[in-house]
């Protein structure tokens, strides 16, 4: 019972590792790209605001995906580790 809740745990923590990641990218991207499109498409922008609107809109974005795309990802991982083990057994 305890080895099952701790491989539910050890995936729990990789599935919050990877909605963090993605978040995180989302955000600076967002970020990123409202204050280089601020600074060529604006006469007077005002950074503060726009890398506020970026950090919200990417991390907005972001987190709609981000849930799912962690999952496909530790399924994947998942499938690494299994094929690793199954070889590993086999050889």
């Amino acid at each position: 019972m305890f080895r099952i809740l701790k491989g539910i745990a050890r995936w729990l923590m990789i599935w919050l590792y990877f909605v963090s990641l993605i978040c995180f990218i989302g955000a600076t991207l967002g970020v990123l790209s409202h204050v280089c499109f601020g600074f060529f498409f604006v006469d007077t922008p005002d950074y503060a605001y726009l890398a506020d609107l970026g950090l919200l809109h990417g991390l907005k974005y972001s987190s709609l995906w981000a849930g799912g795309l962690a999952i496909v990802l530790c399924v994947m991982r998942a499938h690494r580790e299994f094929q690793k083990a199954h070889r590993a057994n086999i050889g």
